[in-house]
């Protein structure tokens, strides 16, 4: 089964995009792309996304979507997790810049797993991007489609500070 957790953390403003876009892209990383944004410098990525904030003027709020998709152990070849990545990242790819990477196992998801991180506003009209219960169901069956595996997602929402 391929499990989503949707990580929506309203906390932290812009340094949160820069943040979740380093630790995606790190040495962990062993594939990555993108749609609209450089997927080979995290901070170019992120200054990609910030035009867009600052021509919609929308540069607070919360920053981004991130969105972690781990394949179950029936995936496992890197070039395979690639492409689901590659395939889940183009659902959003029409409205919103996407940086995404391909992470093999680890200790957090236990299973080869994509982050994508989506720029919460639309480089089309400057809306800002709905992940909703209802907006999830459709993307977690698009990523059943995708992958053949069943699918679940959970939210992650991290909307208060930890002092």
């Amino acid at each position: 089964m391929a499990k989503i957790n949707v990580i929506r953390n309203t906390y932290g403003g812009l340094d949160y995009l820069l943040n979740a876009l380093a630790y995606i892209s790190d040495a962990r990383s062993l594939y990555r792309g993108g749609f609209g944004v450089n997927p080979y410098n995290y901070e170019e990525a992120y200054n990609q996304m910030l035009i867009v904030r600052k021509w919609f003027n929308k540069v607070s709020g919360n920053p981004l979507v991130h969105i972690v998709i781990a394949y179950n152990d029936k995936v496992t070849d890197l070039e395979v997790a690639a492409k689901y990545g590659k395939k889940c990242a183009e659902y959003f790819a029409g409205k919103y810049q996407v940086l995404y990477c391909t992470h093999l196992k680890d200790t957090e998801y236990g299973s080869m797993h994509t982050h994508i991180v989506i720029n919460a506003v639309s480089y089309h009209n400057g809306q800002m991007i709905t992940t909703g219960y209802e907006e999830m169901t459709f993307f977690c069956q698009f990523v059943s489609e995708v992958t053949g595996q069943k699918c679940s997602f959970e939210f992650d929402n991290k909307a208060i500070k930890n002092n």
